[in-house]
């Protein structure tokens, strides 16, 4: 079954908004660090804009926008998304509210004017559409399902995220408009309030991949995976939400929701992948590129898990790199194993090498900037890998035919005979 070519071409501009948003955001916080912007600079007035660029218009867009509509309708057995026409609008206001950040950064406008505040409802606005067009993609199919088979630990962990969105979404615009009409009961609305849902999301979506990239050769049950996945949803939607409409004195027990939600999160994690560990420990297991992917974002997450309850914090940055390792491995895992395509594995196998000592470099203090540039590096071998990819645009069957069809037969020399 083949992805529709609207589904495509919105899907891979889902994925491309997020690509040029993480290049921006995360290329002007490493230059920033190192102290590369010039003092009043436009580059060094966008660079406060980092965290609403990783967080709104990166994990979004790649994990519930991109791969909800290039992989969801496949993961179905559908032909293509229902209500695309509100998945291309919400793609569009996600374009613009970027836009508008980025020009209100780069006026010098202020992070609480309203600006800003109208970037994030148009934000609101695009990601309410997304979510709408992929939950009915979802429902829709399992209604007109006969066979009602289950539903795959993907199409959970992107349903889950797009409910978690759809249900705290409005607050946070409601959050907008409450801070322009009474702003004096209203505390600043910034890109940073919304960081509880949206490491749910990452978590959601994130082992949702996870678990599909073993799904072929390990051994679980999907009910616990979907629970735990239910849970976690619900919980911290529930108890995100307790926390904005918490005020006065009672700021206390909302820094204790907070704490919650990030416990909550870590229980989850440590959950989710035992689950995975039982399912993959006597399995034949092959690291093939994606799983690779995997790999790295469970490490990512258990070592934010530890930090947390030994330290108080690390959940966050955890959850913040697992993003980036749950986007790779889910590209390479759609466009390699899922549709077929051929990408280069070299250059593939080199991006992986260098994201992971990035990241180890990064927790080290004298070596962040060598990290970033290891990043840097990593992001330009992912370009090109995807690159190629679509460039050739071939299957990886009849690229590995063509690389057997170029080997020379190695023939055995004949014995001379003599007379």
């Amino acid at each position: 079954m083949t992805t529709n070519r609207v589904d495509t071409a919105t899907g891979a501009a889902y994925v491309l908004l997020a690509a040029l948003a993480g290049l921006c955001g995360g290329g002007l916080s490493v230059a920033g660090g190192l102290g590369l912007l010039p003092a009043g600079s436009i580059l060094a007035r966008i660079e406060p804009a980092h965290p609403a660029l990783m967080l709104l218009y990166v994990v979004v867009p790649a994990l519930v926008g991109g791969f909800g509509t290039l992989w969801l309708p496949r993961a179905l057995a559908r032909d293509h998304m229902l209500a695309r026409g509100l998945n291309g609008a919400g793609l569009v206001l996600a374009a613009c509210a970027a836009l508008l950040t980025l020009g209100n950064a780069a006026q010098g406008v202020h992070p609480h004017g309203t600006g800003a505040g109208i970037a994030l409802l148009l934000w609101c606005a695009g990601t309410l559409l997304t979510c709408m067009a992929l939950l009915v993609t979802v429902f829709d199919s399992r209604a007109d399902s006969v066979a009602r088979r289950p539903f795959s630990p993907f199409v959970w962990g992107e349903m889950l995220a797009a409910a978690v969105l759809l249900l705290s979404v409005p607050v946070l615009a409601g959050m907008v408009v409450r801070a322009w009409f009474w702003p004096a009961l209203a505390q600043p609305v910034v890109a940073e309030n919304f960081a509880g849902p949206i490491g749910l999301v990452i978590l959601l979506a994130g082992f949702g991949i996870v678990f599909e990239m073993s799904a072929r050769f390990a051994r679980f049950s999907e009910r616990p995976v979907a629970l735990i996945m239910a849970a976690t949803a619900a919980t911290g939607s529930v108890a995100w939400v307790k926390t904005v409409f918490v005020q006065g004195a009672e700021r206390t027990s909302a820094v204790w929701l907070g704490g919650v939600i990030l416990a909550l999160c870590s229980f989850s994690a440590v959950c989710l992948a035992g689950l995975w560990l039982a399912g993959t420990w006597k399995s034949r297991v092959t690291l093939r590129t994606p799983l690779l992917w995997g790999l790295g974002f469970l490490a990512v997450v258990s070592v934010g898990w530890v930090a947390q309850l030994s330290h108080g914090a690390g959940l966050h940055s955890a959850l913040q790199f697992g993003a980036l390792y749950a986007v790779c491995g889910g590209f390479y895992l759609w466009r390699g194993e899922e549709c077929g395509f051929w990408y280069p594995q070299g250059l593939a196998l080199l991006h992986f090498g260098l994201t992971a000592v990035a990241t180890a470099l990064v927790f080290i203090p004298a070596q962040q900037g060598l990290g970033g540039v290891l990043f840097g590096l990593s992001a330009v071998c992912f370009v090109l890998t995807a690159g190629a990819s679509f460039r050739r645009n071939v299957s990886a069957a009849s690229v590995a035919d063509a690389n057997v069809a170029e080997q020379p037969l190695h023939r055995t020399p004949r014995a001379e005979t003599t007379r």
